[in-house]
């Protein structure tokens, strides 16, 4: 345990004992399966929105050259949109004028 944990561990608390939160409150089996349900409804909507229909939306991660970064980024502005949608938009384009 480091130097700086509030908490220590010790040996489990006698059956006839209750365990309290800082509110009050009992923590018991339901207590502790209510805090686990909110905690998963927290971590489950985190994250960006899926761009796909199902599932998750695949990254795609390339390196530019500088001056391709820096005319991405002004063609984006010009458009009014952010880099990934101007780059989701154009490679859209460029997909289907070769299919």
């Amino acid at each position: 345990m480091d130097a700086h944990s509030r908490y220590r561990i010790g040996p489990d608390m006698p059956d006839e004992e209750e365990l309290r939160d800082s509110r009050g409150r009992v923590v018991d089996d339901a207590y502790v399966d209510s805090a686990v349900e909110d905690a998963l409804e927290k971590v489950v909507g985190r994250g960006r929105p899926s761009l796909s229909d199902a599932g998750e939306s695949p990254l795609l991660r390339v390196r530019l050259p500088r001056d391709l970064d820096e005319a991405v980024k002004d063609a984006a502005r010009r458009a009014g949109a952010t880099r990934s949608e101007w780059v989701r938009r154009v490679l859209d384009e460029a997909v289907h004028r070769v299919s």
